[in-house]
């Protein structure tokens, strides 16, 4: 390795760094009004860059050492009496991501994942195939709608499936905290209504994709073509033309 190839390396690591710390503040800046305390924020802030780490173990101990604390407090301390308006970060975020990809054509992609549970205690826990866990099982789903442009892919959007037995237990939804105004919608309505906020908030995308749950059923009935090259590896791909806002209504989460 030659001293004009290390130097190369070591300008191009400054360089992706310094874009990244200005991208990362730009985020932060984004939500910083939906912190209560600024102490609350700076934590956030550091908790998120040491989960952005590369280690093999990731949890508070492990990510005050990586940040040079010498205890997890300092990370845990805040977040149980800290208030922060998790909806209105989400929203401030996609605006934030929308201005960063203005003027590049964007596709909408919708997938679902879900996690495996041990007690249906657990908010929208029941007997679900989310595909993460290889089949049927007790676990939590949830729906994410991402923004994809030929060089970026970012998550902007998710809304928890609530099945329809969670949504109609009354003392089973207050008991889990669940809003009183959230009922059942499928996956495919929860779908469209995060495409629907995202053009609300200036996200700027002519195409909606996704596999056959969530285009090939009535819910997103239209014309659909096989549009994303990227995706050619997902099954039976297909993609939705966006003229507008779509139609569907959003639960609340």
């Amino acid at each position: 390795m030659t001293p004009a190839y290390q130097d190369a390396v070591a300008v191009e690591a400054t360089t992706a760094g310094q874009a990244w710390g200005e991208v990362f503040g730009r985020a932060m800046t984004a939500v910083a009004g939906c912190f209560a305390r600024s102490a609350a924020r700076a934590t956030a802030a550091e908790l998120i860059t040491g989960l952005l780490l590369e280690l093999d173990t990731r949890n508070c101990w492990t990510l005050a050492q990586a940040l040079g604390h010498p205890g997890p407090h300092r990370l845990q301390r805040p977040f149980p009496r800290a208030r922060f308006d998790a909806g209105q970060a989400q929203v401030e975020t996609v605006r934030l991501v929308a201005g960063e990809l203005a003027g590049q054509e964007a596709v909408l992609v919708v997938d679902g994942t879900g996690g495996a549970e041990s007690s249906t205690d657990c908010v929208g826990a029941g007997r679900q195939y989310p595909g993460a866990i290889g089949g049927v099982g007790l676990c939590q789903a949830a729906v994410h709608l991402a923004t994809v442009t030929a060089t970026t892919k970012v998550i902007t959007d998710r809304a928890l499936y609530l099945p329809a037995d969670w949504a109609a237990e009354e003392e089973r939804r207050e008991a889990a905290g669940v809003a009183e105004r959230t009922g059942f919608a499928a996956k495919p309505q929860q779908a469209l209504a995060m495409a629907a906020d995202a053009h609300g908030t200036g996200t700027e995308a002519r195409w909606f994709a996704g596999d056959e749950v969530y285009c090939g059923r009535g819910d997103c009935a239209g014309p659909y073509a096989r549009r994303v090259s990227a995706m050619r590896p997902v099954s039976r791909l297909r993609t939705r033309s966006l003229p507008g806002r779509a139609a569907a209504g959003r639960p609340a989460n």
